[in-house]
């Protein structure tokens, strides 16, 4: 959605290029969180780097135009560049420039956003061998489509991307579109049917107690609190008086929280109160205020059905990536990476 808010980028970029570079698969943005961890490469004497899961082979200036190679699939400098400068304009839009300020887990925040069009890239190039591999192709109707699409892009702001030939963001949009016609075909067999008590969601408050410190008298704490919720107090008070964070309320569906979390809350009644219970981050005390609230259940539906199509998805995309190489241009990708 932040990427949506760029300036200068038209409905189509909008919907046929950034959905279809997220190949729909890593949802929302815990994608700014991705890391590159490099080591010594083996028996080639090369350098190798895994991001996500996907093993490189580094090398400095391999003599072509790509920046990643895959067999014969492979994205060009400026096709990476048009995906780069999208995604940064799209984040300084939303967020304003001072992003590029921040740090993310003792990273700079725009290493997080540059290697997150890493991957981007990586995936396609990757979605695109699977999609040889599966005998999965556009049809005419669908190629000529991608070409309108794309040079109506092209004709719109072709001031602002003049470093990339019309060809070659024919070919990215064409990647693109048939990156994520490999998602669907290799995830119609998915499971639609969602039971009632699955697609429930609740809204809560809760007391937490941290781990740090005594443990006992940490969870002392909270059963002091469920003493005098059952002695008549208000919860809202009680978290006031004994929760170390002050946020306290939440709605959620399954599959979003620890498991230890989540089976307490959804076992409880609208007015029930939980037992203590122990999750990796700490201690809480759960009440219940709606065990199923109105109008949530369509939309839960469908986030359960998206979340089994993403892992079928990623199953045949980490099935088939396993022992595959894929080669990266590092010299161009710095320099790509360094350009403001």
């Amino acid at each position: 959605r932040d990427v949506e808010r760029s300036r200068g980028l038209g409905d189509v970029y909008k919907r046929q290029f950034m959905l279809k570079a997220r190949i729909r698969v890593r949802l929302c943005l815990c994608i700014l969180i991705f890391t590159v961890f490099c080591s010594c490469g083996c028996s080639s004497g090369r350098t190798k780097a895994t991001i996500n899961g996907y093993t490189f082979t580094l090398t400095t200036g391999s003599g072509d135009e790509a920046v990643i190679r895959g067999g014969d699939e492979y994205i060009t400098s400026a096709q990476v560049r048009v995906l780069l400068e999208a995604v940064r304009t799209g984040y300084e839009n939303a967020l304003t420039s001072d992003i590029w300020t921040m740090e993310l887990a003792n990273r700079s925040f725009k290493a997080h956003v540059d290697n997150m069009v890493l991957d981007m890239a990586a995936r396609l190039v990757l979605v695109n061998m699977l999609a040889d591999d599966k005998h999965i192709a556009l049809s005419d109707s669908e190629l000529a489509d991608c070409t309108a699409r794309a040079d109506a892009f092209y004709d719109e702001h072709s001031e602002d991307i003049a470093y990339i030939k019309r060809d070659e963001l024919r070919k990215l949009f064409a990647m693109m579109v048939l990156s994520d016609k490999v998602y669907d075909e290799l995830t119609r067999s998915v499971d639609t049917q969602v039971s009632v008590d699955e697609a429930r969601v609740i809204r809560i408050q809760y007391i937490y107690s941290d781990k740090s410190g005594d443990a006992s008298s940490k969870v002392e704490k909270l059963e002091k609190a469920l003493e005098e919720f059952q002695a008549g107090e208000d919860f809202t008070a009680l978290v006031s008086k004994y929760s170390d964070i002050p946020d306290y309320t939440a709605q959620i569906g399954r599959g979003e929280l620890e498991k230890s979390f989540e089976d307490a809350a959804f076992n409880l009644d609208t007015g029930q109160i939980s037992d203590i219970v122990s999750c990796t981050n700490g201690w809480y005390l759960i009440y219940c205020i709606d065990d199923n609230v109105t109008g949530k259940a369509e939309s839960q539906t469908e986030s359960i059905i998206q979340k089994r199509r993403n892992e079928q998805f990623e199953k045949h995309l980490g099935d088939f990536s396993d022992g595959v190489e894929l080669i990266i241009d590092d010299r161009q990708w710095e320099k790509l990476s360094s350009q403001e």
